[in-house]
């Protein structure tokens, strides 16, 4: 149980296209610099990750990052917060993909037809107040509203911060695949996929 309760002022509410570059930033803070790593890749000379990854999130309809798929944390007026989430497809034969992401994409794979947390993050001055459950239950609720019973979420085995969070509200490990560093990233060790039953 966190001690400090959630500010009342506090909402959540459906991202917007003005939101797009918090989420590009908040995205890279819950996944630990993967995703500007992979914008990276695709970014034309001279561009921007997060150029890449912001424009992915307010234009690409088919992306599972689009904003239609965030909800924001809001303290009076001011974004403190972020989820991404979707229902996780039935595999149909991965596209190749680098080493780097293969195992998410094994995890995935046995999380399919959950409905699956890729963001959860909040902005460091914001931490530390119960905002962490407030995003993870929201997520119960969106899951729920979509008729599914299982929440999944991936974390690192280096990031023990957010597994506490993640076991004390309920989460259990489903199961592991290796980590694969990349330029930036944490040091070697085990993607962690996490399952609650709602």
């Amino acid at each position: 149980m966190f001690s400090t309760p959630v500010p009342a002022t506090v909402a959540f509410r459906s991202a917007i296209p003005e939101d797009c570059a918090d989420l590009a930033l908040l995205a890279d803070m819950a996944t630990r610099r993967l995703t500007s790593f992979l914008w990276g890749q695709v970014a034309s000379p001279g561009q921007s990750s997060f150029e890449v990854g912001r424009n992915i999130i307010r234009n690409d309809t088919s992306h599972y990052m689009h904003q239609k798929n965030w909800r924001v944390a809001v303290d009076r007026g001011v974004l403190i917060g972020a989820l991404n989430g979707y229902v996780i497809p039935e595999p149909t034969g991965s596209p190749p993909a680098s080493e780097v992401i293969k195992p998410l994409n094994a995890l995935k794979d046995v999380a399919a037809g959950t409905w699956y947390i890729a963001v959860a993050s909040i902005y460091p001055e914001h931490q530390g107040k119960g905002l962490g459950k407030s995003l993870l239950s929201e997520a119960e609720n969106i899951a729920r509203s979509a008729g599914k019973d299982r929440l999944t979420l991936m974390v690192g085995s280096f990031n023990a911060r957010a597994y506490g969070l993640y076991a004390k509200s309920g989460f259990t490990e489903w199961e592991r695949r290796p980590f694969h560093p990349f330029p930036g990233s944490d040091e070697p060790g085990e993607w962690i996929l996490m399952v609650k039953d709602l």
